[in-house]
């Protein structure tokens, strides 16, 4: 409809369309989590080198420095996970889409999951979403809100 402002978000299928494989799904993961390359989780360095072959999973890498094996998914709630990447991709995208919330019950559903893989998946997505390293700079002395004062005068 004309007037009607466009919808930013893209739709499941869309975004099924973007990720159809798991390579594609970690190649995604890698670029949000690694912009300028990889690097060791365990000792930050950025010397590494890919592990490939039948016994090794998909997007293993070792580092040169400490020499110890990550993936994108290594220090991170997707650690050690069972299921696909493209269910973790759909469970952030209705976590991330959903106005009021999503209930695990209903995140259930839709991924085809048990009740109880969905609540921990979306515990998990929100564990990820938390800020709690990068908040800036504390507030300290007196902060003025507006026309009132939090603290009053010391005893």
């Amino acid at each position: 409809m004309p007037g009607k402002p466009k919808n930013q978000i893209p739709s499941l299928a869309k975004l099924r369309r973007q990720y159809p494989t798991e390579a594609a799904c970690r190649a995604f993961l890698e670029e949000l989590r690694w912009p300028q390359g990889p690097f060791c989780p365990h000792c930050g360095s950025y010397a590494h080198w890919a592990l490939n072959g039948d016994s090794c999973r998909p997007g293993l890498k070792e580092c040169a420095d400490c020499h110890r094996q990550y993936t994108v998914t290594t220090k991170t709630p997707l650690h050690a996970t069972k299921l696909p990447l493209w269910t973790w991709i759909q469970a952030i995208y209705l976590v991330l889409t959903s106005s009021k919330g999503i209930s695990s019950v209903v995140m259930a559903r839709l991924l085809g999951t048990t009740q109880a893989t969905a609540w921990r998946m979306g515990h998990a997505i929100r564990e990820m979403m938390h800020h709690r390293y990068d908040i800036g700079p504390a507030l300290s002395g007196t902060i003025e809100i507006d026309v009132k004062y939090l603290g009053g005068a010391p005893k």
